[in-house]
Protein backbone atom coordinates (compact mmCIF):
# COMPACT_ATOMS: atom_id res chain seq x y z
CA UNK A 1 0.00 0.00 0.00
CA UNK A 2 1.23 3.43 -0.77
CA UNK A 3 1.95 6.15 1.95
CA UNK A 4 0.89 9.27 2.52
CA UNK A 5 3.62 10.95 1.36
CA UNK A 6 3.49 9.13 -1.79
CA UNK A 7 0.07 9.87 -2.40
CA UNK A 8 0.32 14.08 -1.48
CA UNK A 9 3.52 13.35 -3.66
CA UNK A 10 1.23 12.21 -7.02
CA UNK A 11 -1.39 14.18 -6.41
CA UNK A 12 0.54 17.39 -6.08
CA UNK A 13 2.43 16.27 -9.77
CA UNK A 14 -0.69 15.99 -11.16
CA UNK A 15 -2.03 19.36 -10.89
CA UNK A 16 0.54 20.29 -11.50
CA UNK A 17 0.84 18.72 -14.99
CA UNK A 18 -3.05 19.75 -15.07
CA UNK A 19 -2.15 23.63 -14.59
CA UNK A 20 0.91 23.72 -17.07
CA UNK A 21 -1.83 22.64 -19.42
CA UNK A 22 -3.91 25.12 -19.18
CA UNK A 23 -4.69 28.06 -21.35
CA UNK A 24 -3.11 30.86 -20.93
CA UNK A 25 -5.18 34.19 -20.24
CA UNK A 26 -2.76 36.51 -20.93
CA UNK A 27 -4.29 38.65 -24.57
CA UNK A 28 -1.76 39.09 -26.96
CA UNK A 29 -2.21 43.19 -26.80
CA UNK A 30 -1.06 42.57 -22.97
CA UNK A 31 1.90 39.94 -24.19
CA UNK A 32 3.33 43.01 -26.28
CA UNK A 33 1.98 46.02 -24.52
CA UNK A 34 0.02 47.97 -25.70
CA UNK A 35 1.77 49.83 -28.27
CA UNK A 36 1.55 47.20 -30.84
CA UNK A 37 -1.44 47.50 -32.75
CA UNK A 38 -2.64 44.51 -34.70
CA UNK A 39 -1.26 44.46 -38.67
CA UNK A 40 -3.66 44.55 -42.07
CA UNK A 41 -3.18 41.68 -43.75
CA UNK A 42 -1.64 42.13 -46.95
CA UNK A 43 -3.46 42.41 -50.11
CA UNK A 44 -5.25 39.28 -52.14
CA UNK A 45 -3.29 38.20 -54.78
CA UNK A 46 -3.90 39.37 -58.41
CA UNK A 47 -3.65 37.94 -61.95
CA UNK A 48 -0.57 39.70 -64.09
CA UNK A 49 -0.30 38.79 -67.67
CA UNK A 50 2.51 39.39 -69.61
CA UNK A 51 4.12 37.85 -73.22
CA UNK A 52 6.63 35.29 -73.66
CA UNK A 53 8.76 34.94 -76.57
CA UNK A 54 10.40 31.34 -77.25
CA UNK A 55 14.43 31.87 -77.20
CA UNK A 56 14.76 29.66 -80.43
CA UNK A 57 11.98 29.80 -82.74
CA UNK A 58 10.78 33.10 -81.66
CA UNK A 59 6.97 32.31 -81.12
CA UNK A 60 5.14 34.55 -78.81
CA UNK A 61 2.84 33.26 -76.09
CA UNK A 62 0.42 35.42 -72.97
CA UNK A 63 0.44 33.88 -70.00
CA UNK A 64 -0.77 34.79 -66.90
CA UNK A 65 0.10 34.34 -62.98
CA UNK A 66 -1.19 35.28 -59.14
CA UNK A 67 1.28 37.51 -57.96
CA UNK A 68 1.42 39.84 -54.86
CA UNK A 69 -0.66 43.11 -55.67
CA UNK A 70 3.23 44.87 -55.79
CA UNK A 71 3.74 43.42 -58.45
CA UNK A 72 0.64 44.29 -60.25
CA UNK A 73 2.36 46.89 -63.16
CA UNK A 74 6.13 45.75 -63.36
CA UNK A 75 7.49 44.46 -66.35
CA UNK A 76 9.56 40.88 -65.56
CA UNK A 77 12.67 40.30 -67.16
CA UNK A 78 14.03 37.35 -68.23
CA UNK A 79 16.20 35.57 -65.68
CA UNK A 80 17.33 32.40 -67.10
CA UNK A 81 16.66 30.02 -69.56
CA UNK A 82 17.26 25.97 -70.19
CA UNK A 83 15.98 23.08 -72.06
CA UNK A 84 14.07 20.65 -70.44
CA UNK A 85 12.90 17.11 -71.78
CA UNK A 86 10.82 16.41 -74.93
CA UNK A 87 12.30 19.81 -76.72
CA UNK A 88 10.85 21.93 -73.55
CA UNK A 89 11.97 25.06 -72.81
CA UNK A 90 11.65 26.42 -69.23
CA UNK A 91 12.36 29.78 -68.52
CA UNK A 92 12.86 32.15 -65.20
CA UNK A 93 11.37 35.57 -65.23
CA UNK A 94 11.90 37.67 -62.10
CA UNK A 95 9.89 40.92 -61.39
CA UNK A 96 11.07 43.85 -59.63
CA UNK A 97 9.11 42.93 -56.48
CA UNK A 98 11.45 39.89 -55.84
CA UNK A 99 9.13 37.14 -57.11
CA UNK A 100 10.32 34.60 -59.70
CA UNK A 101 7.80 32.61 -61.65
CA UNK A 102 8.70 29.81 -64.01
CA UNK A 103 7.30 29.11 -67.26
CA UNK A 104 7.54 26.59 -69.21
CA UNK A 105 6.95 25.94 -73.08
CA UNK A 106 5.78 23.12 -75.07
CA UNK A 107 5.12 22.12 -78.01
CA UNK A 108 1.30 23.10 -77.78
CA UNK A 109 2.00 26.21 -76.05
CA UNK A 110 3.11 27.95 -72.77
CA UNK A 111 2.10 27.04 -69.17
CA UNK A 112 3.24 28.67 -65.92
CA UNK A 113 4.60 25.71 -63.26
Amino acid sequence: MLSAKWKIFSLSCLCLALLSMAPSTVSLAQAHGECCLPCCAPPPPVEVSWCVVDPCTGCKYEVSACLPACCACQTPCLLEWRKGLFGRKILTYKFDCGECVTVLITRHGAKVK
